[in-house]
């Protein structure tokens, strides 16, 4: 099942939204709507071409190998899928589909643990995995010239998996108990846990969470997990992808003779889904200690392979897909009523469900939300929806598919999570299904399935009593991997990107490249936090956040509806603004990004519900551990300078502003001297400049304000600081001080040891390796100095969330490693490993142009030249032991450190005792 939350992966919970996740690959044809013609027709042809030549081959042994090749991809992503998630799991024996997906990194008879993660870091690649309901996927990325490798691994534990205490089953016990209550110290969590089991039943395949229950992780042996692996863990049980720039010919010999000899094995029967019965509707309320009260509603629908599936999935985008969807204009800019209003079909192996999700607004009613949702159901029960909406909606459908196009890693994933529960046929025909979904479909599903007396509604009430919203928005369609710098090394180059300056001080990059019909622009406004003052602190978010609200001749409502209705995507914040269309639809956008950035209208009602907004997640994040430390953390280490400041502001800052300080703002930091412009993919460069150079005309000109930053200093000793929170399920650990800046000499040097201290990938890095893998302290660690390195100093950060009782421990242990690093040369291994992983990952910096497109802005901000790729390679290349030792030990001040924590402990670090 593809659900709103229920979805883990080997570093991370992630949300998984179904809305359009399926946009990808169906033979379409002009026939089936004779009325595209012209740029429509090269949009369906581009969209048709998506899962052109996939090869399917089905091994005796029962593997399905699917092959995509695309000439040119400079890399490839190797996918395995077993069916088999947590829908196959005993009841008293929930989480192990998940706690097995972790033991898997940790090796075979030829494979000890950090093995895995140290190939992938040798060849400058990212592995990881994720589980669900129906599927465990396990996947690699790698530069198109070393991905076979990844093949020999996945056939090794296919059937050699070792799970004992030599391959340190135990320790990871312990990172799954903390990633368990790391999702509990989170919104939503609790919620989904709550409802699963009154939509589907207690006892039904989906009826528990996919990470399982804490006394079930906490009792599970090795012997139960190797008989989880026995029964499922086969050829036949299993679908391999690969996808990217490689010969398919040499792929499929390859793949026959690692996994061709392994046997099939036999499976157990699936289990047995039994309808759940309900009578009448079913209401949950419960307590919350986060500062938001949460509305959940759901209802029963259907497996994915239903043919009602593909209208569910387009009542879904009717609902919430967009600024001009019925939920968010009903909820979020009509009644004001909600800060949060999504709307999501899930589908899977077994029936499924559709989730209705809102957070109330501060002061708001929410019996009146929860009758105008049900009011909102019914009007699609019994009225159409019209023409020109479900033509939008078709519209972004296309546009989706021809996105999917740069992704070579989506592309492989949407192709693993399809097939593991469906077949290579029904992925090919879903684009046409849902294009064909007609206003009758809607209506007919919604009255079939979106039925208030089959609804399961969950109220999650702030113990105190309050009713606000965090403004704490699901996030769809996205997997939180644990985040990693990555870095140049192949021979893309930046230089092939044309600068222009502009009159009035304004840059352009420009990097045509027509493979897919897609045009990126982006704006970024090269200082605007640094404006800021204590007291108005806030006002450059507040300020970004109403630049699409309305512009002359449109108002906000209009602007997106002209956006949304070709499919585009256009958003602002306060670093500027970011727009993505198909790319016969680019003059349209440019024209659109460029009016917002100069001449937003900032209408009165639009810049009052932003504030409130705003003021209400501000209050909800202050209950939340890990943002309540972060924010006093570089409060610490920052004390007056604009860095140490919440980008949202603060509740009293943010009272206090007005629509004439945000109008003044704008006056002051948006004019062309500020503005960097990058425009990427399919496009004429010679009109693209002739665009920009007019939009820009009547842009009062202007220089930038100089900013006087105060010096941020180190504290003469170190200092600790603990925040005692009873009722936070984990403890939020930071500590460091202030960092470099971008241009500090010793930057790539500090990088290198980035990778060693604390930042290669999966668990290589030693603060990982030691705290994380071997101990099975945590569920993230890591340590940085120069990913936050910028204009001015960032930080050097060493981070851990951890059980509150391991306090005196890892804050032991983070000062050895940081110790060790300061005074002894790194291993030539440590040294080569995190040099060849910096050097071999160009490759994923670049698959996109919004990649592209984002990478052109940092460069020309920082004022690190468009040959920044060759210095890099250079650079890197030279870092030696010595180096590492020596910038270790003058940029990091162990003596002066500022320590931070929140969580169930006293001012010393020892445990609150319980209630």
């Amino acid at each position: 099942m593809t659900p709103m939350i229920n979805l883990v992966d080997h570093h991370a919970t992630k949300f998984m939204g179904i809305i359009l996740a399926l946009l990808t690959g169906a033979q379409f044809s002009l026939a089936q709507n004779p009325a595209k013609t012209g740029k429509d027709a090269e949009t369906l042809k581009a969209a048709n071409a998506i899962f052109d030549n996939v090869k399917h081959e089905k091994l005796p042994n029962g593997l399905n190998v699917y092959l995509k090749p695309i000439p040119g991809a400079p890399t490839v992503t190797t996918m395995v899928a077993y069916k088999v998630g947590s829908a196959d799991e005993n009841l008293d024996q929930t989480g192990l589909s998940h706690y097995l997906e972790h033991l898997m990194f940790k090796g075979t008879e030829k494979l000890m643990p950090g093995d895995i993660d140290r190939f992938t870091l040798r060849n400058g690649g990212a592995n990881n995995a994720y589980t669900s309901e129906d599927c465990t996927v396990y996947h690699f990325d790698f530069s198109a010239d070393r991905w076979e490798q990844a093949l020999a691994i996945e056939a090794d534990r296919m059937r050699n998996l070792q799970i004992d205490e030599k391959h340190e089953f135990q320790q990871e016990k312990g990172a799954v108990i903390e990633e368990l209550k790391r999702n509990e110290d989170g919104p939503w969590d609790l919620e989904y846990k709550a409802i699963m089991p009154k939509i589907f039943g207690a006892n039904a395949p989906y009826g528990h969470p996919v990470i399982g229950q804490a006394e079930h992780v906490k009792a599970s042996t090795a012997l139960t997990i190797k008989a989880h692996y026995n029964l499922w863990y086969h050829p036949s049980n299993a679908s391999l992808v690969i996808c990217g720039g490689f010969d398919p010919v040499q792929a499929m010999a390859r793949v026959k003779e690692l996994f061709g000899n392994i046997p099939a094995g036999e499976l157990p029967a699936r289990k047995i889904n039994v309808p759940f019965k309900r009578e009448g509707q079913a209401r949950i309320e419960m307590k919350s200690k986060f500062e938001v009260a949460r509305l959940l509603i759901g209802f029963n629908t259907v497996e994915m392979v239903d043919e009602d599936a593909p209208a569910l999935s387009v009542l879904e985008a009717v609902l919430s897909d967009g600024k001009i969807s019925r939920f968010y204009r009903k909820f979020i800019e009509g009644e004001e009523l909600a800060s949060v209003a999504a709307a999501e079909s899930s589908t899977g192996r077994y029936p499924g469900w559709f989730g209705i999700q809102m957070e109330l607004m501060q002061g708001k009613d929410g019996a009146k939300l929860e009758k105008m949702i049900f009011e909102e159901l019914d009007k699609l029960a019994n009225e159409l929806v019209s023409d020109e909406e479900l033509e939008r909606i078709r519209q972004k459908i296309l546009a989706g598919a021809v996105f999917s196009r740069e992704s070579v890693h989506g592309l492989a994933d949407v192709i693993s999570r399809t097939v593991v529960v469906a077949d290579l046929a029904y992925l090919k025909s879903y684009l046409s299904k849902l294009l064909a979904v007609s206003p009758a479909d809607i209506q007919r599903v919604a009255k079939k399935y979106l039925v208030k007396d089959k609804s399961v509604v969950l109220w999650s009430i702030p113990e105190k009593g309050a009713k606000t919203s965090s403004t704490h928005k699901p996030e769809k369609n996205r997997r939180l991997f644990r985040q990693k710098e990555q870095a140049a090394g192949t021979a893309f180059s930046l230089t092939k990107a044309k600068k222009i300056e502009l009159p009035g001080g304004a840059v352009l990059l420009l990097m045509p490249d027509s493979k897919v019909p897609v045009l990126v622009a982006n704006i970024a406004i090269r200082e605007s936090k640094g404006y800021e003052t204590s007291e108005n602190q806030g006002i450059a978010s507040m300020t970004g956040s109403l630049l699409d609200e309305g512009i002359p001749g449109l108002s906000g409502p209009e602007l997106s509806l002209k956006i949304e209705g070709v499919g585009g995507e256009l958003e602002f914040d306060e670093s500027g603004g970011a727009l993505k269309v198909l790319s016969h639809h680019g003059k349209m956008g440019i024209d659109l990004l460029l009016n917002c950035m100069k001449s937003p209208t900032f209408p009165k009602e639009a810049f009052e519900r932003n504030k409130e907004q705003t003021l209400s997640s501000l209050q909800d994040l202050e209950s939340q551990s890990n943002f309540l430390a972060k924010r006093e953390f570089l409060k610490e280490v920052y004390g007056d300078h604009p860095r140490g400041r919440s980008s949202m502001g603060s509740i009293k800052s943010v009272k206090a502003l007005t629509n004439e300080d945000c109008k003044a703002f704008h006056k002051l930091c948006y004019h062309p001297a500020n503005l960097i412009i990058s425009v990427v993919g399919d496009f004429d460069a010679a009109e693209v400049e002739a665009q920009i150079r007019e939009g820009l005309k009547g842009w009062p000109v202007s220089e930038n304000a100089k900013i006087s930053y105060p010096k941020v200093a180190m504290p003469e000793k170190f200092t600790q600081k603990i925040i005692s929170n009873p009722e936070a399920v984990q403890m939020q650990f930071y500590m460091g001080h202030v960092g470099i800046r971008r241009n500090d000499p010793d930057y790539f040097k500090l990088m290198v040891m980035d990778y060693i201290l604390g930042t290669g990938p999966g668990f290589t890095d030693r603060l990982s390796a030691r705290l994380r893998d071997r101990e099975g302290l945590a569920y993230t660690v890591n340590a940085n100095i120069t990913s936050t390195a910028d204009i001015e100093p960032g930080v050097f950060t060493c981070y851990i969330g951890t059980d509150a009782g391991n306090f005196d421990r890892v804050k032991k242990e983070f000062l050895e490693e940081l110790e060790r690093i300061r005074t002894t040369k790194p291993t030539e291994d440590e040294l080569s490993d995190a040099k060849n992983y910096l050097l071999g990952s160009l490759a994923f910096r670049f698959t996109t142009n919004a990649a592209i497109a984002s990478q052109l802005l940092m460069v020309e901000r920082l004022g690190i030249g468009l040959d920044y790729l060759d210095k890099f390679r250079k650079e890197v290349s030279a870092v030696t032991g010595d180096d590492i030792k020596a910038v270790a030990f003058k940029h990091i001040q162990t003596e002066k450190l500022i320590l931070l924590a929140v969580g169930a402990i006293d001012p010393t670090g020892k445990l609150l005792p319980k209630k």
